[in-house]
């Protein structure tokens, strides 16, 4: 929860009866952790405290997540994170998920949410990725309720990748098959859909190009680029074009890598990131 704000899926009702349970004011509720005004506003207006001051007053109360908060809450909220997480590979989403943990656990539609960003952050975090694929196993089981097609697609991706960098590739391919099942159009996507679906392709020719499936690496990432030109979206422009500049040259077609490392560096330049620019200078041939 990264600022206040009012929330009709919040329910302070259970904020005000636990306080009222243990004798509290809503001064004392507040000593050491927030002012009395902003109980009030809690327990009245059903205003949604920071992460930190809604844990403390949780404590303070013995109380849990899922006794206060509904279903549409966390399933917003479930929703909230793993779009931070796959638009922006946000640490702060994983940290903050983890205030939510228990409560997402414990709630059926936010079952496979929970599963993903547990993979999530066994991913990114620990590189522990037997367990990514233990949570990402449990996302796609037929058992657990869908939240949508594309966090399905995306928890295919987080599995196929995992057997990849364990090293089973029979198995990465087959995970990688069914998340292209699942795969949103990359013209109608939403951003959301459509930034997964560019990172779920960028690790995807990552092992074809490991198993030195060249034609299909440079396919789907050409296929990938095409998709950004008629977007107009540059953000991922440089790292695709890299990538298919390195296929190319194994592919023995040094004047295609040539462009697409021009291509690179150009669309790093247009879009601000500096860094990325000045680094790809060095491996740009073409000169202006």
């Amino acid at each position: 929860m990264a600022r206040n704000g009012k929330n009709e899926n919040f329910d302070g009702k259970a904020i005000r009866a636990a306080r009222k349970k243990m004798h509290l004011s809503q001064v004392e509720l507040a000593e050491g952790i927030t002012t009395q005004a902003t109980i009030s506003l809690v327990e009245n207006q059903n205003r949604v405290p920071n992460a930190d001051v809604l844990l403390a007053i949780l404590d303070r109360l013995n109380l849990d997540m899922s006794q206060f908060v509904s279903g549409d809450f966390l399933t917003n909220k479930a929703k909230e994170l793993l779009s931070q997480v796959v638009l922006n590979m946000n640490t702060d989403a994983l940290n903050e998920f983890k205030d939510f943990e228990k409560a997402l656990s414990q709630n059926p539609p936010t079952l496979q949410a929970y599963y993903i960003l547990k993979a999530a952050d066994e991913f990114h975090n620990k590189q522990n990725y037997a367990q990514v694929i233990y949570n990402t196993e449990r996302a796609t089981n037929k058992k657990t309720p869908v939240l949508s097609n594309f966090f399905l697609f995306y928890a295919y991706h987080q599995m196929g990748s995992s057997y990849y960098l364990q090293g089973d590739m029979a198995t990465a391919r087959e995970k990688f098959a069914l998340a292209y099942e699942q795969e949103p159009d990359l013209l109608t996507a939403t951003d959301l859909e459509f930034h997964g679906v560019l990172q779920g392709r960028k690790y995807y020719a990552e092992f074809l190009v490991a198993e030195k499936d060249y034609d299909e690496a440079a396919s789907i990432l050409s296929g990938a680029l095409d998709a950004l030109r008629q977007r107009v979206d540059l953000f991922w422009v440089p790292e695709l074009s890299e990538q298919l500049a390195n296929i190319e040259e194994k592919r023995g077609d040094s004047e295609a890598a040539k462009r697409y490392m021009h291509y690179a560096r150009i669309a790093a330049y247009l879009s601000g990131r500096s860094n990325t620019e000045a680094r790809l200078a060095k491996l740009d041939t073409v000169v202006f």
